[in-house]
């Protein structure tokens, strides 16, 4: 292999600039150290500044990098401490955010979009625009902006300082077992956890964005928003066996893939959550049931509130979203506020979602499956659990072998813990649901109305609407 020049590989030009807001870095790149602290840059090259106050040094590395003059070989600001950030990839696939060959000139004079992904509030159609709003870490400073690509990038750009707006883009897939196979249940509950605070932002860049071996928790936090990940359901390495617990399998597992918990304001769109690549059939049989690593894909519980789901896609699962976690929750009576729309279900078994207690709304989602496929048959979508209070509207359902609500729509829990569900317009294979009916004889007595005025398109359109716009990917995210 011919080695290039040193000159080659390191540029030592100082931009300047007389910029009225002096920038730390160049436009397109994210923090990842202080002074004399370390960059995990990950395996492959990418451009790394070193500086403060509109000068630097920019040097193509890799691997763990010393944020030091002895590194880049120049001190572009000898009085100040410098700070060291990553910009995107040298050579190959570049991310969206290149940075330009000079500073911006001139600080943002217009506020934040209302269009761009990165800074875009919950829309008005869903429970997380109820009162203050979703904006997760629209506010963010530049320097509370951060691109990373590897498990330590990632928590570090989590540690905020009291609550400080925060945006962090994933590029690429982050492995949070990337150092190794997790040893033990401990070592587990550690390494996979990724607990996102107030005001922050956590979504994807590029097509290919994503978090496996891990699990995101949302909890006793406000303000939060994650958008166009793939998200691998976790896969727990030591799953217990508990022959009484038929509602699940037998086997129980720890970790969902996100759980929102007694938080408020939260916003989840355009995500795609999965088992794959590790599906349930991959897995022996013990005591005569496939050993069931996975539990929920996405939890909300503890009297969360606020929260909206949409433009996601749920596939190859079988215990999908539980809203309330069990039926001697009580205090989540009144709470639980959540908006499900415009999401795909795709092969997955039931709890699409099942509900206790909460003011949930249903609309316009897309539910597609085979009661009698091999893997992840469908049982059921939506479960109206014990006190559940559900306004559904102008859903699809397409399930192979479904013939009446009852199919899809089922009672969840004992017929002494009832809870209550409404619909309109909501079609079962191309004909009406029938709620209602022999199948689906449920309470109205709802008690409450929404707060929000929806957008709701006709039944016959959500199919090609959601399998149009949901999912990861579909954001134009710099």
């Amino acid at each position: 292999m011919k080695l290039l020049p040193l000159a080659a590989l390191i540029s030592t030009t100082l931009f300047a600039s007389a910029a009225v807001h002096a920038a730390d870095w160049p436009e397109g790149f994210s923090k990842c150290a202080a002074q004399g602290g370390t960059c995990d840059v990950g395996a492959s090259k990418r451009k790394v500044s070193f500086g403060i106050k509109n000068k630097w040094v920019v040097k193509s590395l890799s691997g763990k990098v010393a944020c030091t003059v002895a590194t880049f070989g120049s001190d572009p600001y000898p009085s100040l401490d410098k700070k060291c950030a990553l910009g995107p990839l040298d050579g190959g696939t570049t991310p969206p955010t290149t940075p330009p060959t000079t500073p911006p000139t001139t600080p943002p004079t217009t506020p934040p979009s209302d269009t761009d992904p990165l800074t875009q509030a919950a829309p008005a159609t869903g429970w997380a625009s109820h009162g203050t709003g979703t904006r997760g870490g629209a506010a963010a400073a530049q320097k509370d902006v951060f691109l990373v690509s590897t498990p330590s990038q990632l928590l570090a750009a989590l540690k905020t300082e009291g609550g400080k707006p925060v945006q962090i883009k994933v590029y690429g897939t982050i492995d949070m077992a990337a150092d190794g196979p997790f040893k033990s249940v401990a070592d587990q509950g550690v390494r996979s956890l990724i607990s996102l605070p107030s005001n922050s932002t956590l979504i994807g860049v590029g097509p290919n964005a994503g978090i496996v071996n891990g699990r995101i928790m949302i909890k006793g936090v406000d303000n939060v928003i994650v958008r166009n990940l793939t998200i691998a359901n976790p896969c727990d390495i030591a799953p217990v066996w508990d022959p009484k617990d038929t509602s699940t399998g037998n086997w129980n597992s720890r970790y969902d893939g996100m759980n929102v918990d007694k938080s408020t304001h939260v916003w989840i769109d355009h995500n795609t959550f999965t088992d794959a690549p590790r599906t349930d059939d991959q897995f022996p049989k013990e005591n005569g049931k496939l050993k069931q690593c996975h539990d929920g894909s996405l939890d909300i519980k503890n009297g969360a509130d606020y929260v909206t789901v949409s433009n996601n896609v749920f596939k190859l699962h079988e215990k999908n979203t539980l809203v309330g976690s069990s039926d001697d929750t009580t205090t989540d009576d009144g709470h639980l506020t959540v908006t499900f729309h415009g999401n795909h279900y795709l092969d997955i078994t039931g709890r699409s979602p099942r509900v206790r207690f909460g003011k949930v709304h249903i609309y316009n989602n897309y539910f597609q499956g085979d009661r009698d496929a091999k893997l992840y048959p469908h049982h059921y979508s939506i479960g109206v659990g014990y006190k559940a209070k559900i306004v559904s509207q102008h859903n699809a359902f397409d399930v192979l072998g479904a013939k009446e609500c009852g199919d899809v729509v089922q009672a969840s829990g004992s017929s002494s813990k009832t809870g209550a569900i409404v619909d309109s317009g909501s079609q079962l294979n191309g004909a009406a649901l029938g709620m209602g009916g022999e199948s689906c004889k449920f309470s109205n007595a709802i008690g409450w109305t929404l707060p929000y005025t929806p957008a709701v398109i006709d039944a016959s359109k959500v199919r090609e609407s959601v399998l149009r716009n949901a999912g990861a990917g579909k954001l134009s995210v710099r």
